[in-house]
């Protein structure tokens, strides 16, 4: 039997998780939204800005496109919480070749900014448990963990 404290804490939690992942979702999806409009002006920055590095332009370019979607379907799950355990996965994958990438550019700041993106999408996997406001779990608020 749980308490009306340890309710209360739970439902926190679940507000919490919800807060961060819509959050996170919004930030993708609006990037995302953002470069479809001049997705080919995007795509062939992104290929010029890798030419001091070892990846081809080719491939940049056509990962560009890659990016600009993964973040159209990461933030459109999230926002939604359909999915959310694929998604923030997702997430993380994509976060990680864009960390291999400002490696090879040496943009220490981006990395930053990736690492902290990189933390939110950990602590919500450590956290699934707590999601609960989301088509996954029916937008319900269950009492207790």
């Amino acid at each position: 039997m749980t308490s009306h404290t340890d309710s209360i804490i739970s439902t926190d939690r679940q507000m919490g998780f919800a807060l961060l992942r819509v959050l996170l979702g919004f930030n993708m999806l609006g990037r995302s939204l953002v470069r479809i409009p001049e997705i080919n002006d995007f795509a062939s920055g992104m290929a010029e800005s890798f030419a001091e590095t070892i990846l081809p332009g080719s491939f940049v370019f056509i990962y560009a496109f890659v990016i600009v979607i993964a973040e159209f379907v990461i933030g459109s799950l999230l926002i939604l919480g359909w999915k959310t355990r694929w998604a923030l996965a997702l997430m993380g994958m994509l976060m990680l070749t864009l960390t291999f990438g400002q490696v090879l550019q040496q943009n220490f700041g981006t990395l930053a900014n990736i690492l902290i993106y990189g933390i939110g999408v950990s602590f919500l996997l450590f956290n699934t448990r707590y999601d609960h406001f989301g088509i996954d779990r029916g937008f319900s608020v269950e009492k207790g963990e």
